[in-house]
Formats: C-alpha cells, sequence, structure tokens
C-alpha cells in the first residue's frame, strides 16, 4: 500500500495485511463473491451513501472506462449499510468499510487481503467527519482500484485456468520463450516471422491476441511513437480485414492511445497502451489493450495485443478477459 503523505502527521495507519506468506491452512478460504468489476461500499446509514462519501467512491470507481465505444464504468459500486453486513457480503471481492466515529482524533485505516474468501481485499477507513473520510479516501483510491483490478483478473483466472489450450501454450513457448495461459476456444490463426495471431470467434463477436516479438535496442523503442508506428505496422503486414486490401490499424484520431508504465507487470517492466482500433477499408472496430515488455536476457521486445469486436454491445467484460490472459505471461 502506498505511504499516506498527505496527513503523515495525523494519520494513525493501521494495516493488517492478510498473510499470503503464511503457510497453508487445511481449511481453504471461500471463493469471494459479487458481480463483475463490482465494488460493494459499506455505511453506517443512508445519509453517508447518499451524502460525500457515497459520492466521493462512485465518482472514482464509477468512471468511464477509457476506450470503450459505448460508455462503460470501470467498475459499479453496490451499497448496504453496516446491520446488512452478513456472512455472504463479508465475503464480497472489492470490500470498503465506512465509518465514521466523532471521538476519534486521527483518522484510522484497516486492511486485509483475504479477510474472509479469496481474492478478496477489504479496507475499513474511520473518520472523525464525513470530510475527513473522503481525504483519507482520496489517499487510497488509485492503489485500491489497482488491488480491485488485480482481484478481478484473479477471478477470470479461476475459470481459465482448468480450459487450458496446451497446443496454443506450447506454440507460444517454443516461439517465444513464453509462458501464458490461454484458455480453449483461441486457435492459431497466424504463426510467422515472429508474430502470431490467435483468435476467437462465435457468432456474434471476435475476440483477438497479437503476439509478437523485436530487437530491443534502445529505451527509445518503448516511446509512444515507436510502440504506436511499430504496432501498426505489425497489423498492416500480418492483420487483414474482411475485404481484400482492408486490414486492423489503431484509431489515433478520435480515440487516442493512452500509455501507463506497468513497473508490477508479472514478466518485469511493461508498457501498457490502451484504445481503440479501426480496419481500413471497412467499418469495423472496437477496444484494444497492449503489453509490452522487455526480455532483457534475450534483447528482445515482446508485445501482446488483445481486441475485442462485438458491434453495439458492452465490451469491458471481454476485454478484461484479455487483459487477465496478457498478465499470465512470463518468461
Amino acid at each position: 500500500m502506498k505511504k499516506i503523505n498527505i496527513f503523515a502527521l495525523f494519520i494513525a495507519l493501521t494495516v493488517v495485511f492478510s498473510a499470503c506468506s503464511e503457510k497453508k491452512t487445511e481449511n481453504r478460504k471461500d471463493r469471494s463473491v459479487g458481480g463483475t468489476s463490482e465494488v460493494l461500499f459499506v455505511t453506517q446509514n443512508d445519509d453517508q451513501w447518499n451524502g460525500q462519501m457515497g459520492q466521493a467512491v462512485r465518482d472514482f470507481f464509477e468512471e468511464e472506462q477509457y476506450g470503450l465505444p459505448q460508455p462503460e464504468k470501470n467498475f459499479r459500486v453496490a451499497h448496504i449499510n453496516m446491520p446488512a453486513l452478513n456472512d455472504m457480503f463479508k465475503k464480497h471481492r472489492n470490500l470498503i468499510i465506512g465509518e465514521i466515529n466523532p471521538d476519534l482524533t486521527n483518522p484510522i485505516i484497516e486492511t486485509q487481503a483475504d479477510w474472509q474468501a479469496a481474492p478478496q481485499y477489504a479496507i475499513k477507513i474511520k473518520a472523525k467527519d464525513a470530510e475527513t473520510w473522503v481525504k483519507v479516501f482520496d489517499t487510497q483510491k488509485d492503489e485500491l482500484k489497482n488491488i480491485f483490478d488485480k482481484n478481478e483478473r484473479a477471478r477470470f483466472m479461476d475459470f481459465f485456468r482448468p480450459m487450458l489450450n496446451t497446443k496454443v501454450v506450447e506454440a507460444l513457448k517454443t516461439t517465444y520463450g513464453i509462458t501464458m495461459t490461454v484458455p480453449e476456444g483461441y486457435y492459431v490463426a497466424t504463426n510467422k516471422d515472429y508474430c502470431t495471431w490467435l483468435r476467437k470467434e462465435e457468432a456474434d463477436k471476435s475476440l483477438g491476441l497479437i503476439i509478437y516479438q523485436l530487437p530491443y535496442k534502445h529505451t527509445e523503442d518503448l516511446s509512444d511513437a515507436r510502440l504506436i508506428k511499430v504496432c501498426d505496422s505489425v497489423m498492416k503486414k500480418y492483420i487483414p480485414g474482411p475485404s481484400d486490401g482492408s486490414y486492423m490499424a489503431l484509431d489515433k484520431e478520435f480515440v487516442t492511445p493512452v500509455f501507463e508504465v506497468v513497473p508490477d507487470f508479472p514478466a518485469g517492466y511493461a508498457v501498457e497502451m490502451r484504445g481503440q482500433w479501426n480496419t481500413v477499408g471497412e467499418f469495423m472496430g472496437g477496444p484494444y489493450i497492449a503489453y509490452t515488455v522487455v526480455n532483457p536476457e534475450a534483447n528482445k521486445l515482446i508485445t501482446v495485443y488483445g481486441y475485442v469486436y462485438y458491434p453495439n454491445k458492452a465490451k469491458r467484460d471481454l476485454l478484461r478477459q484479455l487483459e487477465t490472459i496478457i498478465w499470465s505471461l512470463k518468461f
């Protein structure tokens, strides 16, 4: 958890981490509950939910996710009051508990991973008033989102792991020296010149993963402009559209690609690129997410690009599935 700097002089911080490193007990944790990309906010009363505490949590977690053609929230925030926090709700995957106690001198934060279930992360913020509570929440929200994102990937991975497509996994291992948990349903559409196109085709939608490898010569190879140029070049050459002369490309005019450094990516330092793709010569498009990671031992760059085509339908959860697969990448 990030240190709280703005309140360092007066916040009493109590951190109770679940023992990820503790020995496993005979009694395994129950599987956590909750809808996909859902946060449960527990308050003492409806006034807290309808007031600035609830507003702060909703404004942050229900912000629209970038790159999706139709407006979709990053998370949906559900709500109950404290008396309803029974054993079932205590197993919610992403849990925030708010408490106001006027007798408190300093705010208190309590956190625990896998409190009543797994994967799970619970945080309780106690403060003397709603204004102070919101200020404390603001110091924690970015890290909370990262943890909740991780929980969502863990949830999908629980489903993917038993459905491993060993043929595809072995092909990636042979070509790139990587392992990636690719579930059944994907097939190899292209595999040449260190570019592999995995496709999952259904009656009404398409999902795809494009993996390509290039030499890593300089840090400039990880610049925004270079990553865009290389991605467009690879897709023009290897990812054709449905009609002659058509091909996939990044949308750089209406939905500009955004980048983020991901220092905790499983395979090492990585750069995330997110936005929308379109098809030159056709009316096709959708959201994508891509990660480029350095293999320092081989001086290579590996990019895994995931895309969704599902016209006029919600795509957030499908993109989350692709993100989960990509985050399983290891050398």
